[in-house]
């Protein structure tokens, strides 16, 4: 166990989300994870911390012929400081099925967390892994639930446009629904501003019966990247089929991707082919 270095966020400008339901769940150990690693501290004090699962990147990997899934997890002021690296059985599956998958399950442990600060821990994430462990950009695919889906979503489209491929579940930094009418319109201007610029192939899982937004924010997004961005796919689950996936979700849709069912309903169809479509940029030329 490597000595984890604290750190501050570097912005407080923005309501904390809520996200109560992921902190503290437990979850397997992996035949080939890793100790808990800090990759790096950054200059404002941003800590890249969490878990890598699969083949380490040292050993006997390729980085070139490797692909980097960074999970990022939720985030609730209750639970700040506590997490711990874990992700869901659909993200955990990228591993168990593919021996060119690196996961590493990143950790966001600052005391308070604002909406800009979560894309400021992915994207010192991505910094380390291309300067340290020399993975390109194009190898790494970001995903994330919930502000890490956000902020996953912010550092692809304003920090790196090249990024391999993304996936959010739940996407939404803004708290618990009803929203001011400001913050709902800023939210949606940041919705567009995606849609417009996001060059990353990937999917975004939306819920019907979410407590944290309405699937309607996102109304009219692929029409604004369809023409650019073919591989960008955005699934809406009424609120029936979030049932038939996650049967703890009866209360709140927010949490579908943890639900039992979610991994065999989406993962052949939607996450794997994202593999494919990565490891195509990967073999030799």
């Amino acid at each position: 166990m490597i000595e984890i270095v604290p750190g501050e966020p570097r912005s407080r400008r923005a309501e904390p989300f809520n996200d109560r339901n992921r902190a503290g769940r437990g979850g397997a150990s992996a035949t080939f994870a890793l100790a808990l690693v800090v990759l790096a501290v950054t200059a404002c004090g941003v800590v890249v911390e969490g878990e890598l699962k699969g083949r380490p990147l040292n050993l006997d990997l390729d980085p070139r012929r490797t692909i980097v899934v960074i999970w990022n997890h939720g985030f609730s002021p209750e639970a700040a400081g506590t997490y711990r690296p874990e992700a869901p059985p659909i993200i955990e599956r990228l591993v168990e099925r593919n021996r060119d998958v690196v996961l590493f399950k990143q950790l966001r442990n600052g005391t308070w967390l604002g909406e800009l600060d979560h894309s400021a821990y992915v994207d010192a994430a991505i910094a380390s892994l291309v300067a340290e462990q020399h993975v390109p950009v194009e190898n790494i695919i970001l995903s994330g639930q919930s502000c890490g889906a956000w902020g996953s979503l912010q550092t692809a489209v304003f920090r790196y446009p090249n990024i391999g491929g993304i996936v959010a579940f739940a996407p939404t930094c803004h708290g618990r629904l009803p929203h001011a009418p400001r913050l709902r319109a800023r939210r949606g201007e940041e919705i567009i501003a995606i849609a417009r610029q996001l060059r990353a192939p990937g999917m975004l899982f939306l819920y019907a019966g979410d407590s944290f937004y309405s699937v309607d924010d996102w109304a009219g997004f692929e029409a604004r990247t369809l023409a650019r961005q073919p591989g960008l796919r955005v699934e809406r689950l009424s609120r029936e089929r979030v049932l038939t996936v996650c049967d703890a979700c009866v209360a709140d849709s927010h949490s579908a991707v943890w639900g039992d069912g979610f991994a065999d309903a989406f993962f052949e169809t939607h996450l794997q082919p994202l593999i494919d479509v990565v490891r195509v940029r990967t073999k030799p030329r």
